[in-house]
């Protein structure tokens, strides 16, 4: 049936599957595919029936319910694990979160618990259906696209609150400091852009002077519009208004990127959370895109969903670079377990340091270019250092001459050869 909720109940009692599978018998959007008692039972039948949720226990005889879990999204990200269990502990939540369970109920629960969290975790799971290309081939964009051109740096997060545009404007800056290139930063967080506030600049164009004009977007339409920052980095600045943020479409922003990587040597773009339209085009012209995750399980279970959504569009695992942002002794998620957890290595990791951090954003002025140097600050400058790179190619042109090729997109262009 189009439409229906399939689900696996597991659970090492039986009385326990059969009051579950009595709870859900009636609801019409649900169809039960099956019932598993053992942990690696589950495994095999979430394997062989491919629900689109698993009811989870966590106490099993011969492999517990986190173990289960990650052994199924090992191989199954876009099933939905709910975890259930007497255990009201947070130690267990966090384990069972960093697993890959998207839902957590605690025994005993009441129908409306029970269908609140399947309905909701079935709504919120990665379900793309696309004709994308597989894991280990580039995407139809990128490979396409000529040596030469700009590299393209995509900040990017799962949820807001992260810090990703704060990362992006610093970054920015720090590139633009060390190597003397030519940057452009694009705040496509179309409705809700902060980067002009955090870097203290008033009036100006926006993408707004670009609607009605998308035929026409070229060097000239882009020289119009962006603002030159203090720094040296061009700003291309959102509209004024999420009224007028209605009016930029995705076909404005593809042609914004493609007008713009011929006149500059780097493009870092800040992003908003989701894939809509606009950002699944910033994310096929993107040759790496950084995604910013902090220490918190809100945070963790997004960006889990983040990577999964990626993998099926056939983004190549190198494109995708998990940066750790705030990082802390006092969280109580080592980092370590994050990286398992999202099955990425953390390629980058901010320090917390929420005072210097809190007055760069007040002041305008961002951290990398003030006289006090910071852990913070050294980490953003050690990233734009890694982003420009200092490998030389003579295959990559800039404007007819030879150049170096900056460090990310020797590694990418190196990784889609090999991948």
């Amino acid at each position: 049936m189009a439409g229906t909720i399939r689900v696996l109940i597991v659970d090492d009692v039986q009385e326990s599957r059969d009051n579950v599978e009595r709870l859900l018998r009636f609801e019409p959007d649900i169809q039960i595919v099956g019932s598993a008692s053992r942990g690696q039972e589950a495994i095999e039948l979430t394997l062989r029936h491919a629900p689109d949720i698993v009811l989870m226990d966590v106490n099993m005889p011969d492999m517990d319910g986190i173990q289960a879990t990650r052994a199924i999204m090992s191989q199954l990200p876009t099933v939905g694990v709910i975890m259930m269990s007497v255990l009201n502990e947070p130690d267990v939540l966090r384990r069972a979160m960093l697993a890959g369970a998207r839902e957590y109920l605690v025994k005993p629960f009441s129908l409306d618990e029970l269908l609140s969290s399947i309905r909701n975790v079935h709504q919120s799971a990665p379900r793309i259906v696309l004709a994308a290309a597989s894991p280990d081939q580039p995407s139809a964009v990128t490979a396409q696209k000529p040596a030469g051109q700009a590299t393209v740096v995509t900040v990017a997060s799962a949820k807001g609150g992260v810090g990703r545009s704060v990362m992006a404007a610093n970054l920015a800056i720090a590139v633009r400091q060390i190597g003397q290139q030519r940057v452009a930063l694009v705040d496509a967080d179309i409705a809700f852009g902060d980067v002009a506030v955090m870097m203290n600049v008033t009036g100006g164009k926006t993408l707004t002077d670009v609607v009605g004009r998308q035929r026409m977007i070229d060097s000239e339409l882009v020289a119009t519009i962006a603002t030159e920052h203090a720094s040296g980095v061009h700003l291309i600045l959102p509209p004024e208004t999420p009224q007028e943020a209605e009016l930029v479409t995705a076909d404005i922003v593809r042609g914004l990127l493609q007008a713009m990587v011929d006149q500059y040597d780097v493009i870092l773009v800040d992003t908003r959370p989701g894939f809509d339209d606009i950002n699944l085009t910033i994310f096929d012209s993107s040759d790496v895109i950084l995604l910013v995750v902090t220490m918190e399980m809100t945070a963790i279970k997004a960006a889990r969903q983040f990577i999964e959504i990626s993998d099926l569009l056939g983004y190549p695992p190198g494109r995708v670079r998990l940066v750790l942002n705030r990082q802390n002794t006092f969280s109580g998620i080592p980092a370590e377990e994050i990286g398992e957890s999202l099955r990425r290595p953390i390629w980058a990791t901010i320090p917390d340091e929420p005072g210097p951090m809190l007055r760069s954003v007040n002041e305008g002025v961002p951290l990398v270019s003030q006289p006090t140097p910071s852990k913070a600050s050294d980490e953003l400058n050690r990233i734009a250092r890694e982003i420009l790179g200092d490998s030389t190619d003579p295959s990559i042109q800039s404007n007819g001459e030879r150049r170096q090729e900056r460090g990310l997109a020797r590694l990418l262009r190196v990784g889609r050869r090999g991948e």
